[in-house]
């Protein structure tokens, strides 16, 4: 029977995948954070409708809709959306 040797990984191979380049497409995921009463939401397409109870977005995969109650919204730059309200509930569709 032949043993199975597990290789030991140096300190140059450990800080090589510690470092190493991330999977293609990464920073295109959507990301939601939410903290209390703020919601944080990154890599969306556009905004399709908004207003103080619903908040749907195109993300690169699907549309991602949130309902609540006196929503608004706090910062908006390019593919970032930060905010602030009473959340109910999220809802992902694959957009067909």
């Amino acid at each position: 029977m032949s043993k199975q040797h597990k290789r030991r990984l140096t300190p140059q191979g450990w800080l090589k995948l510690l470092f190493r380049q991330p999977p293609a497409g990464i920073y295109r995921q959507p990301s939601v954070y939410m903290t209390g009463t703020q919601m944080e939401i990154q890599n969306f397409r556009q905004i399709r409708t908004y207003d103080s109870s619903k908040l749907c977005l195109e993300l690169y995969g699907g549309i991602f809709t949130v309902y609540g109650d006196e929503m608004q919204i706090l910062s908006l730059a390019a593919h970032r959306i930060t905010l602030q309200g009473r959340f109910v509930r999220t809802d992902f569709s694959d957009g067909t």
